[in-house]
């Protein structure tokens, strides 16, 4: 990517893959970003690591499944920032629900975090950013389909897929340019708390599960970082709207390897 003087928005910051993608673009040498997540400890930290760098780094505490005032606080923040060349919309929640047992407490709260956060975050950016500009916005191979128990998140990450479609055709003559992400299985700090408080595995469940995947491991933050890299370089001036699985599995196949059965 080079060293530029771009500034780039990524939300969900304070740890995992939002935290990955972030430093990720510090290293390609953007230079100026808002950091974004409702951990205001780790947040610090986290930026604080960044302006070690060299970087020039805001940070806003929000929580961004309170609408009306996220929305302000993040437009008042881009506007003293100038141009915003890269929004990465990472924050996110997999709390988990069915059919039988969502609340609609539950539901509100997952779409409110991974629907309408990132549909009004990319209403407020999107005006500030130039021509050439990106966003990548966090959704999940669930999209197609997941356990029962991620009913309402895998609803959720489909929503998101579409919205990311739509925008990309709503911004294309602007020039600006919308990919999202399909996440496999990948571990974050986060994954590790559910994994092991929520569903009883191992504190080592991550090299156990991840030794009988295709590829010998779970998914970690740096993947998706490294592919926000190359979507936000110019070697994908050319492309939109693309939703990329990054997995490895393939959506809508059947494994024939009786070691996953």
């Amino acid at each position: 990517m080079g060293e530029t003087k771009r500034t780039a928005v990524v939300t969900g910051a304070a740890q995992g893959i939002g935290e990955a993608i972030a430093m990720r673009l510090a290293s390609e040498g953007v230079r100026n970003f808002l950091l974004v997540d409702r951990q205001d400890e780790k947040l610090r930290a986290v930026a604080g690591r960044m302006k070690d760098l060299g970087c020039t780094v805001d940070s806003l505490v929000l929580d961004l499944t309170d609408i009306e005032p996220s929305r302000e606080a993040i437009s008042q923040a881009v506007a003293g920032l100038g141009d915003i060349d890269i929004l990465v919309n990472a924050a996110g929640t997999t709390a988990r629900g069915g059919l039988t047992d969502t609340t609609p407490q539950t539901f509100d709260h997952i779409f409110s975090l991974n629907v309408r956060a990132p549909f009004f975050t990319m209403q407020a950016i999107a005006p500030v950013m130039p021509r050439g500009s990106v966003i990548v916005n966090i959704c999940s191979m669930l999209a197609y389909g997941g356990p029962p128990f991620l009913l309402a998140y895998s609803a959720s990450k489909s929503a998101l897929a579409t919205l990311t479609r739509g925008a990309a055709n709503t911004l294309k003559w602007d020039h600006v340019r919308v990919f999202g992400i399909n996440l496999g299985w990948t571990w974050t700090p986060a994954e590790q708390a559910v994994q092991t408080e929520l569903h009883g595995m191992s504190d080592n469940w991550r090299e156990e599960i991840g030794a009988k995947q295709p590829f010998g491991r779970l998914l970690m933050p740096e993947d998706p970082a490294a592919l926000v890299a190359f979507l936000a370089s110019s070697e994908a001036s050319m492309m939109t709207g693309a939703v990329v699985d990054l997995d490895q599995h393939v959506a809508g196949t059947v494994d024939d390897n009786p070691g996953n059965t």
